[in-house]
């Protein structure tokens, strides 16, 4: 069993290199880096140093389709199996490769199609990422901008085995390569945002199974840029949103 791991570089050429994660789990796995933004010096070096791969980007992509980027080299360079894993990994998420290993093991065990993991927003594993959540209502987002409480976030303080949800965030998805070739990766229609929703909407109503396990822990440093009212994040995320409730109702 093989495991290629999809992380993609907007600006983040620091965070990545004095992040110990991606180095760590080179050791033991295929690691790329698709870079959205000209990778630095000292991304390379890095890279180089250990034996990961970095691909270059011609010209700006979102999320779906820089991770599918990712998974095209995969295919082409590095003959994945059906039985393979691979895992869109954002750049601000800190995991041992312990926790990755477990992980994989226990979504063989449960033949998860897509598999999220227990993620805090600090160190001491003391305060839940809202990472798992039921489909939302148009409305939803909405709520957090203006400070109301929303109820399409799981209560992770609930959940002590392994269980199926609805949708995780892809700051953390491991899919099993077949799913992810019959699902046809991620829908680049969406720029940014909601891409996450979409594939494991899909997943589950073409009888996919998408699993949420609550010991497998790791750190994610999110900066929420999205909730900067009238950012650009901000109109990409209402977009996005639009887009995801209309594909919802369709039924698409």
């Amino acid at each position: 069993m093989n495991l290629f791991i999809s992380v993609i570089n907007h600006g983040h050429d620091s965070m990545i290199a004095t992040n110990p994660t991606l180095g760590l789990l080179a050791k033991q796995f295929n690691v790329i880096i698709k870079s959205n933004t000209p990778a630095s010096d000292t991304l390379s070096h890095y890279c180089e140093s250990h034996g990961i791969v970095l691909l270059q980007g011609s010209k700006p992509k979102g999320f779906g389709a820089n991770n599918n980027d990712v998974f095209s080299y995969v295919k082409a360079h590095l003959s994945p199996r059906p039985e393979d894993y691979f895992l869109a990994l954002n750049p601000d998420v800190e995991i041992s490769t312990e926790s990755v290993s477990d992980l994989i093991s226990q979504a063989i065990e449960y033949q998860a199609d897509i598999s999220a993991i227990n993620l805090f927003t600090d160190k001491s594993f003391n305060t839940y990422d809202r990472s798992i959540r039921r489909y939302p209502s148009l409305l939803s987002p909405l709520k957090s901008l203006i400070g109301l409480p929303r109820n399409d976030v799981y209560d992770k303080s609930s959940i002590n085995k392994p269980t199926k949800i609805e949708w995780a965030a892809g700051s953390f998805l491991l899919f099993a390569v077949k799913s992810f070739e019959l699902l046809h990766g991620f829908d680049e229609n969406y720029f940014m945002y909601f891409e996450d929703a979409d594939i494991c909407t899909r997943a589950n109503r073409n009888g996919f199974s998408v699993y949420y396990f609550p010991n497998i822990k790791a750190v994610h440093y999110a900066s929420h840029q999205n909730r900067r009212l009238f950012s650009k994040h901000f109109i990409w995320y209402w977009k996005s949103s639009l887009r995801y409730q209309i594909r919802l109702r369709s039924g698409a």
